[in-house]
């Protein structure tokens, strides 16, 4: 099953925790997952900050988790896209709309 995940939460919130969770048991379960991360979530993107989650994000990468961060939110907090993870790519709300018409279920945890 293909299965898009939506978080806007900041990194250190219960959400993004629970959102992290539920997408490494959907892995292992054998699904296909994409993570989008909008708004205050793009933080995960910023590597090396100390926080538990971004370690945590890089581990479901590597288990084949494909993650998407909205440029336009990144911007908009100072984080530059192509400089900072090369494992996350840079989405587009068209991207988002394409992506959530080609999943068979869109899960928000916002």
């Amino acid at each position: 099953m293909r299965i898009a995940v939506l978080l806007k939460s900041n990194p250190y919130t219960e959400e993004a925790e629970r959102a992290l969770q539920i997408i490494s048991d959907m892995l292992a379960s054998g699904h296909n997952v994409t993570l989008y991360l909008l708004q205050d979530a793009v933080r995960l993107c910023q590597p090396r900050t100390g926080n538990a989650r971004s370690t945590q994000l890089e581990a479901l990468i590597e288990k084949g988790l494909k993650v998407f961060a909205l440029s336009n939110d990144a911007k908009l907090r100072g984080i530059d896209m192509p400089s900072i993870n090369a494992k996350i790519q840079e989405g587009s709300y068209d991207g988002l709309v394409e992506l959530m018409d080609s999943c068979d279920q869109v899960v928000g945890i916002l």
